[in-house]
This record gives structure tokens, C-alpha cells and sequence, in this order.
């Protein structure tokens, strides 16, 4: 690598937005040096990650190898601590005694750790290189809040330079096919565990993994917890409840631009 330029970076969450760029950049024949994902873990030990199955098998089956054939490199930073061990962590410190002694259980909404455990390794990482390096953000030209943070921290957005905003990055992706599975059930990616999660969300994830939800439903019946609450407040068998009514009495379908999404591929 030249000393005469910075190391250029893209920072990829599997989203359309990161996802849009890294196509953007090679289109315009922008040298890209590094792309950088972060994936969590819900079980390590098992080998459970916290994202859907199906967008893990994009991402490594398809888009990674897409990518490198590119002659882009892909660094994958793991999570150091999973789920289960936020879940099951201990409360010793706090100002609270009743919750002295009990298990962290369900990770808040707004509030969780598997944030910072996606984020911090991230940070570490781009450290370790110095600073001699340029980070380019999926952030769209209609996001002016997010990209204020972008031009104060010095990153560049390539879907702001070129006027793009989050509806057209499907029509960059699909030639492509880089659209991910995410957007078949959901508007938002994230984890399968998520609380911030609709219940249609949910009732896909009972419906179509029902390993995933049996798991959701063992840790409902872990005694010790510090509270019940699964979701904002709601215990996991309120919302269980939602999610077999919404099951069994879906409402109407009611096509979006997301549904049309993959109905043009």
C-alpha cells in the first residue's frame, strides 16, 4: 500500500445503505482498501449468530465473495460476548438491592449491550490502524441528522455526494442482487432477538425458524431475572400472545415499495 493516500474504508452493516455504497465505489472506481462488517453472536459456542440465518448465508455465500471478486478485502470483527452471556450475567454493582443477585435476562430495547458489543471491536479495530485511513458511511442524501454527525467526524458519504436518497439505493442494488434477505420480512435490519421488533416480525421469525423462537421461549422460563419485561414493559407471553393471533388472523397484505422490492428481481 502507497503511503501517498490514505486507506480507504467502508464501514458495512449488510444494509442497503452500506450495501449501496461499497456498489457506488466500485462503479465509480474509487480504490477501496478495506470493507469493515461487524457481526454479533447470540450463542458463540454454538455458533448462533444474532443476525437472521438467511442474511448470515448472504453475506457469506454471496456478498463477500462478490466483493473480494472485486479486489475488495472483507474484514469480518466478531463480538466479543454473545447474548447468552448478557443474558445471563450476574447483577452484583448497583443501587437497586432487590436486583442484587438476579440475571440481567432480556437486554432493554434503546438500551442494549449487544450495541456496544457490535460497535466497540469496530472502534478497536479502526484504531489500531492509526490514523491514516478515510471512512466511507451509508448514509442516504435525505438523512440530514445522520449526516451532520458524518461531516463532523470526517467521514464521506457517497449516496449525499450523488444525491441519492434511501428509496433509490434498491435500483443501485438489484443489478446486482445485493438486496438482503433482511428486506423480504423487514424494513430495518438487526437482530432475530431484537425487542424493537413488530410482532409480523416476530411471527415470521416463529414461523420460519422456529428453532430461533424455541430458544426466545427456554429463556422465558429462566427463574432469577431481574425483570419479566420482554418488550417496552410487556412480558415475553404478551407478546408471544400477539404474535399466535397475528399468526392465525393476519391482517391484509397491503403492498408497499418494500413488497415490490423483490418482486422485480
Amino acid at each position: 500500500m502507497s503511503s501517498e493516500r490514505k486507506l480507504n474504508i467502508i464501514c458495512w452493516s449488510g444494509g442497503k445503505d452500506s450495501t449501496a455504497t461499497i456498489v457506488l465505489a466500485h462503479e465509480l472506481g474509487i480504490p477501496i482498501d478495506l470493507i469493515v462488517i461487524s457481526l454479533l453472536w447470540f450463542d458463540k459456542k454454538r455458533r448462533i449468530y444474532a443476525e437472521y440465518p438467511e442474511v448470515i448465508e448472504w453475506i457469506f455465500s454471496y456478498a463477500i465473495p462478490l466483493f473480494e471478486s472485486w479486489g475488495y478485502k472483507v474484514k469480518v470483527i466478531e463480538s466479543d460476548k454473545d447474548y447468552m452471556h448478557w443474558f445471563y450475567h450476574t447483577i452484583e454493582r448497583t443501587e437497586h438491592e432487590d436486583r442484587k443477585s438476579k440475571l440481567s435476562g432480556w437486554l432493554i430495547g434503546g438500551m442494549c449491550a449487544m450495541n456496544r458489543e457490535k460497535i466497540n471491536p469496530i472502534k478497536r479495530y479502526l484504531k489500531s490502524l492509526g490514523r491514516n485511513y478515510q471512512e466511507y458511511i451509508g448514509i442516504a442524501a435525505d438523512e440530514p441528522k445522520r449526516l451532520e454527525r458524518v461531516h463532523r467526524k470526517g467521514q464521506i458519504s457517497l449516496l449525499e455526494q450523488k444525491g441519492i436518497i434511501e428509496e433509490q439505493t434498491y435500483d443501485i442494488l438489484r443489478p446486482y442482487s445485493l438486496i438482503s434477505p433482511t428486506y423480504k420480512f423487514s424494513k430495518r435490519g438487526g437482530c432475530w432477538f431484537c425487542p424493537n421488533q413488530k410482532v409480523k416480525e416476530f411471527a415470521y421469525l416463529k414461523t420460519n425458524h422456529p428453532e430461533l423462537w424455541a430458544e426466545l421461549v427456554t429463556f422465558d422460563s429462566v427463574p432469577n431475572k431481574v425483570s419479566e419485561g420482554f418488550k417496552y414493559g410487556k412480558t415475553f407471553k404478551e407478546i408471544s400472545d400477539k404474535v399466535d393471533a397475528y399468526i392465525a388472523n393476519p391482517p391484509p397484505v397491503q403492498l408497499s415499495l418494500f413488497d415490490f422490492i423483490y418482486e422485480e428481481m
